[in-house]
């Protein structure tokens, strides 16, 4: 399943698109605590799922990694970054560019999309509170719009480097 479907889907079947509600809907504890080096992390314990997330962040980045962590514990059920990055060669970016990528489609419905789509990517990544490329990310995976004439001279997600994570 796209990515962008699992976040349309799960936002129906919870009827939210507020992550801390998916979270309760989906009995994952959420706890807001002081972090260093990174805004948030996720880990199963047996079937207790946890979502931490640093509380020095504001609310809107909380509610941006809280659901980019879900999107972890919903499409990587079986995957342990730390271990991947301290113990293998495999790259980890790759599930990191994908929970960010659920995160902006479960945070962002096509209608609110469509209101940006007139503007440019820089103004959506400023209202959405994104990098460009997920900002453009967004913007082309909702039906096609005048969006798609304005995007054209734009830098493509290939062109700009991908955060490390949210």
């Amino acid at each position: 399943m796209k990515i962008k479907q699992l976040a349309d889907q799960i936002a129906a079947k919870y009827r939210t698109r507020d992550p801390y509600e998916l979270a309760r809907a989906l009995d994952v504890i959420v706890i807001d605590t002081p972090l260093q080096g990174v805004r948030g992390f996720c880990h199963r314990i047996s079937r207790c799922k946890i979502i931490y997330i640093d509380n020095s962040l504001d609310d809107w980045q909380r509610r941006i990694v809280c659901a980019h962590e879900l999107g972890h514990l919903l499409m990587h059920k079986d995957l342990n970054r730390i271990y991947m990055d301290n113990h293998t060669y495999l790259l980890s970016s790759r599930y990191e560019r994908e929970a960010d990528k659920f995160a902006v489609c479960y945070l962002y419905d096509d209608d609110y999309i469509q209101q940006l789509q007139l503007g440019t990517v820089q103004q959506a990544s400023a209202a959405m509170g994104v990098p460009e490329p997920l900002a453009e990310y967004r913007m082309l995976c909702t039906p096609p719009t005048l969006f798609q004439d304005t995007i054209k001279d734009q830098p493509t997600a290939a062109t700009v480097d991908w955060p490390k994570s949210m």
